[in-house]
């Protein structure tokens, strides 16, 4: 008998040759951890019709290719085990793998807060112990987007090392080694995770086709799917594909008008335009889009500024700005249509004389027509928005009040382009689900883990819970468990802060994240209050892995843990009467929560404990209250609600009639 050792192959699920037609990929060759308890399987190909038999450790089995050559073993429930030899033998050939093991077995998806980098975090990876990260195995499916359903994922499986894990996801690998620490059995983690990917692509065709929002987007898009032609003579990445679709809406700059009408000018009336606080996104003043937006601010300079030098400091501006200083062009930065400067810090020299003693403008026109998890204006944080001169004598906030006029509305077309871009395209339409997780259908997992929904904060809010149920049913139907527990982590607080934000977008993701895990009887891990002003992605993923590795291993030895939610709400003598079903940290005063009559007009309310699962809820300045809103803002500055056990409480809205109340009034 010929017998091949597996690292001589390119275990990629491709023939290796007519001489030689046995074969598996690398998902079950070397290092392969597989579930343990409970049956999962093994695919290959060999000669058509062939036997195979396939042992690992005390196991042995047989199968037949069917007349194509596939041929798909189910191992049985096997106990946790390290060190085994797999041998698959057919038609005289042999493919030995080593250092097989057998424990807990998780898959790790979203876009880039599940991508982020061990290496960027804080803790870093210098803070695993290495007795930790011996028991764990890592594999990282490559991001891939071709339409129609891969046969095979690139990869194969790593046993952690420090120098690995630094370019795996931190979450995902902190979660691990954690997890390990606890129960001692090996832990397996799968990533499938792509930066700036909606979750259209990680759901099948078959459920988009029977979605109630995409059905006649999806039919559309499966009818001329393959007559899309970038002009390109090779697959184009997502950037390119993304600049070729702007490109073709945006062929050039829209012309505005607002700087040939002078809205940059010194001198130029604003006094009928609207007023927003900054920093912040023009998204919180119910702009829900991108666009082009002017931005203008009085200050007022002390005697001998107008022989200074000044260095300009805006913040970050999403994501291109002209700046002017009494009409003077000061700075420019970005095209309207790139990423290349989202959230840049803006800091701009200005030459002596620009600036004036007593009355000056500073105007900018701020642009995105991409509209991406967030949208523009000047973001700040505050701490970046002030003006300084070269001697530091002078130094002027520009946070607060600003005028402000639209003069284009872009629309949220670069949020939804993206799902049709096609073959290469990774917020296509099913391109994930096809590519990187088809190939591996039928293996046993322990759990999941999914940390996605900034790329659909932008305009899905009102439709991602349904999204996010129909992707966890494919996912249980592809890995073949109806009950398989996912982790859905939540998105945490980002930009700047607000009491009460109604236009904030996130807190319709994070309320349709938390209804989808009640939804599938998911495990909701709330992140308020781990997040940042500026980055999109919180450099601290220990803390929250480390927590979802106690909720696991509790879960494992049967005890799932239950997060407090909102039961019922009534109305009592003026109050608002809010019963949980669990108790809750009644050492903690309640903040963050506001409440309104039936016009909408919300106000900071007064909370008190009745019970530990009962809040009372009122205001001064609402005779009769009807809704009540939790943390409702990308950012809530204030935070109140804890379990017993001190965990944070999803963000929440409630009204009296059992609707979604909309507030009308932002509070700062």
């Amino acid at each position: 008998m010929l017998t091949l050792d597996v690292n001589i192959r390119k275990n990629s699920g491709q023939d290796c040759g007519k001489d030689h037609l046995l074969n598996v990929s690398g998902f079950y060759g070397d290092r392969a951890i597989f579930q343990h308890g409970k049956c999962t399987v093994v695919r290959g190909q060999s000669r058509p019709a062939a036997k195979v038999t396939l042992s690992i450790g005390e196991v042995f089995l047989t199968a037949f290719a069917n007349n194509f050559g596939d041929f798909t073993f189910k191992l049985p429930p096997m106990a946790p085990a390290e060190g085994l030899t797999m041998q698959i033998s057919a038609a005289g050939e042999t493919l030995t793998f080593h250092d097989i093991a057998i424990g807990n077995v998780y898959i790790a998806g979203g876009q880039s807060n599940m991508q982020f980098a061990m290496r960027n975090a804080v803790p870093s990876i210098e803070t695993l112990a290495d007795e930790n990260i011996a028991g764990v195995r890592c594999f990282l499916i490559p991001p891939a987007s071709f339409y129609g359903t891969a046969s095979a994922v690139e990869g194969q499986w790593e046993k952690a090392t420090r120098e690995y894990m630094a370019d795996f996801s931190a979450l995902a690998g902190f979660f691990a080694a954690d997890l390990y620490r606890r129960t001692g059995i090996p832990v397996g983690i799968i990533s499938a995770c792509m930066g700036g990917v909606n979750i259209e692509s990680f759901i099948s065709e078959y459920s988009l086709l029977t979605s109630d929002v995409y059905h006649d987007e999806a039919a559309e898009y499966e009818s001329v799917v393959s007559s899309l032609d970038n002009g390109l003579d090779k697959l184009p990445s997502s950037e390119e594909k993304l600049s070729l679709a702007i490109g073709k809406l945006f062929p050039e700059i829209p012309a505005d008008g607002g700087l040939e009408q002078g809205f940059c000018d010194k001198n130029f009336d604003d006094s009928n335009w609207e007023t927003m606080l900054l920093p912040d996104s023009w998204t919180q003043a119910g702009h829900n889009h991108a666009g082009i937006f002017y931005f203008r601010k009085n200050i007022t300079l002390p005697a001998g500024a107008s022989g200074k030098k000044f260095k300009l400091h805006l913040g970050a501006i999403d994501k291109a700005d002209k700046t002017f200083v009494n009409g003077i062009a000061a700075g420019a930065t970005g095209d309207m249509r790139k990423f290349d400067h989202w959230n840049t810090l803006r800091v701009y020299e200005v030459p002596a004389g620009v600036f004036t003693d007593g009355e000056n403008v500073i105007a900018i026109q701020a642009s995105s027509l991409v509209s991406i998890c967030a949208d523009g204006g000047l973001l700040g944080p505050a701490g970046e928005m002030f003006l300084e001169s070269d001697d530091s004598s002078i130094k002027i906030p520009l946070t607060g009040a600003w005028k402000y006029c639209e003069t284009f509305d872009a629309g949220t077309i670069g949020m939804t382009c993206m799902r049709s871009f096609g073959a290469g395209g990774t917020n296509t339409f099913h391109g994930f689900f096809d590519n990187m997780l088809r190939p591996i259908e039928g293996t046993a997992l322990a759990g999941a883990l999914w940390y996605q929904g900034e790329a659909n904060g932008i305009c899905m809010g009102s439709s991602y819970a349904e999204l996010l149920t129909l992707m966890i049913g494919d996912w249980r139907r592809n890995f073949l468990d109806a009950g398989l527990n996912f982790y859905i982590i939540q998105l945490p607080d980002f930009q700047t802060k607000h009491t009460f934000a109604p236009f904030a977008t996130w807190p319709l993701i994070r309320e349709a994240q938390s209804e989808a895990a009640a939804n599938t009887g998911s495990s909701l891990i709330v992140t308020i209050g781990s997040g940042d002003v500026l980055d999109i992605h919180p450099v601290n993923k220990k803390d929250i892995a480390e927590m979802i590795a106690a909720d696991e291993a509790a879960r494992l030895d049967g005890r799932k843990y239950h997060l407090p939610a909102l039961q019922s709400i009534k109305e009592e003598n003026g109050k608002l009467i809010l019963k949980f079903d669990a108790p809750l940290n009644v050492d903690k005063i309640p903040g963050g929560m506001v409440v309104s009559g039936k016009d909408m007009f919300a106000f900071p309310a007064e909370c008190s404990f009745t019970a530990a699962d009962t809040l009372c809820v009122a205001s001064s300045q609402v005779s009769e209250p009807f809704a009540v809103w939790y943390a409702w803002a990308e950012n809530p500055r204030y935070l109140g609600l804890f379990s017993a056990d001190n965990r944070p409480l999803s963000p929440f809205r409630a009204a009296l009639d059992g609707s979604k109340p909309v507030g009308k009034n932002l509070i700062d």
